[in-house]
């Protein structure tokens, strides 16, 4: 059985481009930077075979004709709305094989209206690469999709196994976190705190804070406190809101974009 690596690759100010290898082969999920990229894959002798976009923002697709360009046996995956002509379209329900995994593909809409996110099995895990509709502690913004959209996504993660992993586009942990210490529900602030003590830790000694498991969201994600009838209702008092799960979630992030 092959071992895999998922390795982020730091681009920007707080992208992660997420790179899955195994035999000198590699998938290279949403990258926005060819550089860096390039630079990973020379350094550790990697031939890129695939590449997933997630969303058509240019943090996410800035250097895929540069890769492209440069690996010509690559094929890049991407939903037919995403803007780039020489990409497989890929939509919900699409079945990738790559590399040996078996990748689903599955419509997260919200952050953008053709949002997709990839789920994948890699040693009986569920690893689950979500570009920005879910970040650790909270959600992407709404830009061309709906929040209706983004609460339906969130909606669809749940069903998901607590042990499953999430693998974000950006590290927000530390900002979500802080934000969430302002509104969660009282008997949720010592983990919250708890969360961004560590969080920091990790970021100081020059760590990551991903990826995150959907357990650990239930946590201390407060959008995913939205479905929890008594967080909801307890937030939904300090938010001034009804007292239902997508008014809950809309107001957090109405908050989170003030904040």
């Amino acid at each position: 059985m092959n071992h895999f690596d998922i390795h982020a690759i730091k681009a920007f100010d707080d992208n992660y481009i997420w790179a899955i290898s195994t035999d000198g082969q590699a998938i290279v999920i949403d990258p926005g930077s060819a550089d860096e990229v390039i630079n990973y894959l020379d350094t550790h002798q990697l031939t890129p075979v695939a590449i997933l976009i997630t969303h058509h923002h240019h943090d996410h697709i800035g250097g895929v004709d540069t890769l492209m360009n440069l690996y010509k046996d690559c094929t890049l995956y991407a939903h037919s709305q995403h803007g780039l002509s020489n990409a497989v379209p890929v939509d919900e329900g699409s079945q990738l094989d790559i590399m040996g995994l078996n990748f689903t593909v599955q419509m997260s809409a919200g952050h953008t209206d053709s949002h997709l996110s990839y789920l994948v099995l890699i040693d009986g895990v569920m690893r689950v690469f979500c570009g920005d509709t879910l970040f650790s502690g909270g959600c992407g913004r709404v830009f061309t999709g709906t929040i209706d959209e983004l609460y339906a996504s969130f909606e669809r993660y749940l069903a998901l196994p607590d042990d499953t992993l999430f693998y974000p586009a950006h590290e927000y942990t530390l900002s979500n976190l802080k934000f969430a210490q302002t509104i969660c529900a009282d008997r949720i602030k010592k983990t919250i705190e708890t969360a961004i003590t560590d969080t920091q830790a990790r970021l100081e000694n020059d760590k990551i804070s991903l990826p995150t498991s959907l357990g650990y969201e239930k946590q201390i994600n407060v959008f995913l406190h939205s479905f929890e009838p008594a967080l909801c209702h307890e937030m939904a008092q300090k938010l001034d809101c009804a007292d239902d799960g997508l008014a809950v979630f809309t107001a957090l992030r109405i908050a989170k974009n003030n904040a």
